[in-house]
C-alpha cells in the first residue's frame, strides 16, 4: 500500500521543492504550515497549470536538480475530490468524482487510513502516475466521512467500474 521508502522520498523531495517553487515565483508568502502552503501550491497549480511549467524552467536556470521520473509525475498530476472506498494489502480504491474510473492508490510514506479516518470517505488530493502506480501526494484537504447508504452507493458504482474495465492498477507504459 506505501510505494518503496527511496522512490517516495525522492518523490517527496521533488515535488516540494517545486510547489515551494510556485509560491515563490507567485510572491506568495509562507506560512507556519507546510502543509498548507504546499497545498497553497497546488491550488495556484490546479488555476494554472503553467505555473508548474515556469517553476521547473526557474529551478533548472538556478541549478537545482529535479529527477525526471518526479517531473513526469507532476505532469501527470490529477487534483480532484476523490471517494476513498476503502484499502486492500496493496493499495487504496478511489474512485473519480465523475464515478466513472477506479484507480488502485499507493501512498507515500503513511497509508491513506491512516490519515483520513476509516473509509469511505471524500477528499481533495493529488493523484500522480510514478514509478509504475499511481500515487497520492498525501496533501489531503476537506475530508468528509460518508455514511452507509453513500458506501453501499459507491461499492455498487465500484462493482460496476471494474465490470466496465475502468480499473487502474497501474498507468499505461
Amino acid at each position: 500500500m506505501l510505494l518503496a521508502r527511496d522512490q517516495a522520498l525522492c518523490f517527496i523531495e521533488g515535488y516540494k521543492s517545486a510547489l515551494l517553487q510556485v509560491l515563490h515565483a507567485a510572491e506568495i508568502e509562507r506560512t507556519d504550515s507546510i502543509i498548507g502552503d504546499l497545498a497553497d501550491a497546488r491550488k495556484r497549480v490546479k488555476q494554472q497549470p503553467m505555473a508548474m511549467e515556469e517553476a521547473f524552467a526557474a529551478m533548472a536556470a538556478q541549478g537545482i536538480p529535479l529527477d525526471g521520473a518526479v517531473v513526469q509525475a507532476i505532469r501527470t498530476m490529477r487534483v480532484k475530490r476523490w471517494v476513498y472506498l476503502r484499502h486492500t494489502r496493496q493499495a487504496a480504491i478511489f474512485i473519480d468524482e465523475e464515478v466513472k474510473n477506479v484507480f488502485a492508490v499507493k501512498a507515500l510514506t503513511t497509508p491513506i487510513y491512516e490519515v483520513v479516518d476509516s473509509p469511505p470517505s471524500t477528499f481533495e488530493a493529488g493523484v500522480f502516475e510514478y514509478c509504475g502506480h499511481y500515487v497520492c501526494d498525501g496533501i489531503i484537504l476537506n475530508p468528509v466521512m460518508l455514511g452507509p447508504g453513500y458506501g453501499a452507493q459507491f461499492k455498487a458504482a465500484y462493482a460496476e467500474i471494474r465490470k466496465a474495465g475502468r480499473y487502474h492498477v497501474m498507468p499505461a507504459a
